[in-house]
């Protein structure tokens, strides 16, 4: 049995990985797509954002999905969808034929994530919870590690069209692994939480949903995930790299090796936030809303950021961004803590919802906000100051809104 979760575990990682690949995938090739489809900036957000936009919505039916059909079935299906969506965009010509190919990709990943902690309460014991999902996070993370400078390069070598069509091969295989490799329970033994898969209790649907919705903390985590998570994916998903490649005038594999110390550091900071939550502060709420804060700060940093000079500061700066929103994931292991072990699911499905409708709001308003101030990529740094003050503004706003959450780690309500 140990060697068949760990095997499963690898499988769901490396679909993740794909996942957080797509995300980030943008920002190198920004400058390709607006070029090639004849992008205007508000273009290029819709573009971005059409993603995770999509990926949003099917957060709302997935966690029942999840919860009734598993997550091995609702994961295969998806990701041909994925498949399918990649090969669209890879050949697009037009604007509508990208967006179409994000969208598919948004819905084909939308379960790669939940259903890999879906399948983790299952295989693994409840304690180890936190520190799993962080490593689910750190291992996926190297999809986004990918998108930088391995990217860079093999848009050299492939071109943008060439490097999506190789990927769309790569997701085949690893849904071949998935069938063959992955079930959704230990069959016939006790689950780590020492209790027959058939006698576990099924909520009802409508009072999954009546519970989950008059949780206060819910919403207050909700909301906090919406702003921080958007704000960090609209920097690293897309306008980091016009903001390094047009306005700073770097070289798309300088920009990727930039862009990469993010990816480093997200890789570094997933786990580490798992262990600081579960070994030393012993609190979701307390280490959330220190990252918040901490990332609102070094976002801050960089709307003032002019001209191509210090770039190892800048790199550095990019690497404190990466490993203080990577404790995002504390979030997942919040809210499971606080309901019902037969809804969890839905529930971290619920704050998935927006987690990435956060993203694409970001994402596609920042490219209205860049256009409406510079009108294209290449203008003065005026347009990206403003778009990374907001986030900025957003972040500290996180903070406040995570401070009326309850800790699930204790036994009263608390302040900090």
């Amino acid at each position: 049995m140990k060697k068949q979760r760990w095997t499963l575990f690898a499988v769901c990682t490396s679909l993740f990985l794909i996942s957080l690949f797509y995300r980030a995938s943008n920002a190198i090739i920004a400058p390709d797509l607006s070029r090639d489809l004849n992008l205007e900036p508000h273009d290029l957000g819709l573009l971005g954002a059409a993603f995770f936009y999509a990926f949003a919505l099917i957060q709302l039916p997935l966690g029942p999905i999840l919860d009734r059909v598993g997550a091995k079935t609702t994961m295969l299906f998806l990701n041909v969808i994925a498949v399918c969506g990649t090969l669209i965009f890879a050949g697009t010509a037009s604007l509508t034929g990208g967006v179409m190919g994000r969208a598919l990709l948004g819905v084909g990943m939308a379960a790669n994530f939940m259903g890999t902690l879906k399948l983790l309460t299952y295989w693994f014991e409840p304690r180890k919870f936190a520190s799993l999902s962080g490593l689910v996070l750190a291992l996926g993370t190297l999809g986004s590690l990918a998108a930088t400078t391995p990217l860079a390069l093999l848009v050299q070598s492939l071109g943008w069209r060439g490097s999506f069509y190789a990927l769309a091969g790569l997701n085949f295989l690893l849904i071949i692994c998935l069938f063959l490799f992955v079930q959704d329970r230990p069959s016939g033994k006790q689950t780590p939480i020492q209790r027959s898969p058939d006698q576990e209790p099924s909520l009802p649907l409508t009072v999954t949903i009546k519970r989950l919705f008059s949780s206060w903390s819910f919403w207050a985590i909700s909301f906090s995930i919406f702003l921080r998570y958007g704000s960090f994916a609209s920097i690293q998903a897309l306008w980091a790299g016009p903001f390094l490649i047009e306005y700073l005038g770097l070289s798309h594999v300088t920009a990727g090796n930039l862009l990469l110390m993010i990816s480093i550091a997200f890789i570094l900071g997933s786990p580490t936030g798992g262990m600081l939550s579960d070994r030393v502060f012993r609190s979701r709420k307390r280490i959330v809303i220190l990252a918040s804060c901490i990332t609102a700060v070094a976002v801050f940093v960089l709307s003032k950021w002019q001209g191509t000079f210090y770039l190892p500061w800048l790199g550095a700066l990019f690497f404190v961004l990466g490993f203080f929103a990577s404790f995002n994931q504390v979030s997942y292991a919040h809210i499971k803590e606080l309901m019902p072990e037969e809804m969890s699911g839905t529930a971290m499905a619920g704050i998935n919802f927006f987690t990435m409708l956060g993203a694409g709001v970001f994402i596609h308003g920042l490219g209205g906000v860049i256009k409406q101030i510079s009108g294209d990529l290449t203008q003065n740094g005026q347009a990206y100051s403003a778009a990374f003050l907001i986030c900025s503004v957003a972040l500290f706003v996180s903070a406040g809104l995570y401070l009326t959450t309850r800790d699930s780690t204790r036994e009263k309500r608390t302040i900090f």
